[in-house]
């Protein structure tokens, strides 16, 4: 691979954003940091956590795991015969992603994000 994937976040899916936000920052103390109305992404020393309504990629609502690359189009050409495509190379609002299955069937995504996205910094 051109670049190694460094792990970018877990997502959780969520039927009430603004509640589990509550609960994040009122129970937990975690800080936000990209806010959306259907995403939020939290501060984290080490690895990030975010949480969204919207539909989950394979539509299963099952926590995710995301990887970052710098060029997803050079990855998915290089990773494509190597492991299972679980979703093909799409262009979304927040950057260029797609999917493989790791050896256990679980997907793994690999995404190059945007370099504006939907979701807004929080100060």
């Amino acid at each position: 691979m051109t670049s190694t994937p460094r792990f970018g976040f877990a997502l959780e899916y969520v039927a009430d954003v603004p509640a589990t936000k509550r609960f994040y920052v009122d129970v937990l103390g975690l800080e936000v940091e990209r806010d959306h109305p259907t995403f939020v992404q939290f501060k984290s020393p080490g690895a990030t956590f975010a949480i969204a309504s919207d539909e989950s990629m394979d539509g299963s609502g099952k926590p995710e795991l995301w990887w970052l690359v710098e060029d997803a189009e050079a990855s998915f050409a290089e990773v494509a015969s190597k492991a299972e495509v679980s979703m093909p190379l799409r262009e979304l609002p927040f950057g260029k992603c797609f999917g493989i299955k790791d050896p256990a069937g679980q997907p793994q995504y690999l995404l190059e994000l945007a370099p504006v996205r939907p979701s807004q910094l929080v100060p």
